[in-house]
């Protein structure tokens, strides 16, 4: 019998789905132990894939082992035993259980059904994705065509365990270990490259927003006309030299807002975003003046949370008895600072009055001669 670090008496227990107590299937189970904890957590079939042999569940009549660990299944139950000795089980509804702490918040119900088009998914569509997940969205459609780098890491949410592989691979694993019951779809590619047939499929008017992480304004401008082909909304979020600052726009259909290329397709005088430089390496003994894009994870962080807020908003819009967080103060087009310091920022840091700053105040008008169509119909209302 294992103790705690005061002596007691641990008890070893199982945690399993109800689902899988339910079913009471024989076979092997796969999931983790925890020495520490004297917990045996199986994995939801889902992800058995990735956990260690624990043991086998034998069939109704069977006498458990002598020795380690397995079950006796039995009418809609499993009665786990350790070395011939029986131990409780603590089932859990999978899906209720993970966001159980929503409750009152997000319906979980409902988010479900939410949809995301994640394009771009480096240190921002990760944390874009990985937060959404956590929210309840139910469905994810990836899309990025680069491979996960070491140098990567310092930003991205996913890890050692991810280099080498496609980053939507990576970040697919990330997502279903966060709900395993989710829709993940992916694509190797940019937006500019996803089959009609594969949006055709997944987009749901109403459900789904578009969420532009590239690191390029003309990512973000087709991807907006993508989304008012869909119905659907548009989110961009872009940062700034090194983070310094970041900007984020939304674009609403049937609302009579301006798209992406009409108010923001060539930048604006308030705009420093850059096109972030891929795979920047050196082997410069002094690496200071190397510029690195576009800035350190928690700067990405913050500004990306707000877009991630923002997101849950959108989606949450039209659903009875939910109240925005921040759809109601933010304009289409926001800024957002990390520092008003010039030595970090330069000149253009003068427009920030303080670190951390969220501008509420921008506003972003029609523009013809920047468009190329796909908002004209709302410019005619205007």
């Amino acid at each position: 019998m294992l103790e705690n670090f005061f002596g007691e008496e641990i008890e070893k227990t199982v945690f399993l789905s109800a689902a899988q107590m339910r079913e009471a299937h024989p076979g092997p189970v796969r999931g983790k132990y925890f020495k520490d904890t004297a917990i045996f957590n199986i994995f939801p079939p889902e992800l058995s894939e990735r956990g260690e042999f624990l043991g086998q569940i034998l069939p109704e009549g069977f006498e458990p082992n002598a020795k380690g660990f397995c079950g006796v299944a039995r009418q809609e139950k499993i009665q786990f035993y350790f070395d011939g000795k029986p131990i409780n089980a603590e089932p859990y509804e999978l899906h209720q259980n993970i966001f159980s702490r929503n409750k009152g918040i997000l319906e979980t119900d409902k988010m479900d059904h939410k949809r995301a088009v994640i394009l771009g998914c480096g240190s921002v569509g990760s944390l874009v994705a990985m937060e959404l997940a956590r929210s309840g969205v139910g469905h994810f459609l990836l899309a990025d065509p680069d491979v996960m780098e070491y140098h990567n890491i310092c930003r991205h949410q996913c890890g050692i365990e991810d280099v080498g592989d496609l980053k939507i691979n990576a970040l697919k694993r990330k997502l279903l270990n966060i709900n395993p019951q989710i829709d993940v779809q992916i694509f190797e590619g940019i937006v500019q490259n996803i089959p009609k047939a594969m949006l055709d499929d997944f987009c749901v008017k109403g459900e789904t927003v578009f969420v532009g992480c590239a690191d390029n304004r003309g990512a973000d401008v087709y991807a907006n006309r993508i989304s008012i082909y869909y119905g659907a909304a548009f989110l961009s979020v872009g940062f700034w030299e090194r983070a310094y600052a970041g900007e984020i726009f939304y674009h609403i259909p049937d609302r009579g807002m301006p798209c992406y290329a009409c108010a923001l397709g060539e930048g604006t005088e308030l705009s420093a975003r850059v096109q972030a430089n891929h795979h920047v390496y050196s082997n410069q003994e002094n690496i200071e003046g190397v510029r690195f894009e576009p800035g350190i994870s928690v700067d990405i962080n913050f500004i990306t949370c707000i877009g991630v807020k923002l997101c849950l908003d959108i989606l949450n819009m039209t659903e009875p008895g939910y109240r925005p967080r921040l759809l109601n103060d933010l304009k289409q087009y926001t800024l957002v600072c990390n520092t008003s310091d010039p030595e970090i920022g330069g000149e253009m840091v003068e427009i920030f009055s303080y670190p951390l700053q969220v501008t509420t105040s921008l506003k972003v008008g029609f523009h013809s001669e920047k468009c190329t169509g796909q908002c004209r119909y709302e410019i005619k209302d205007h």
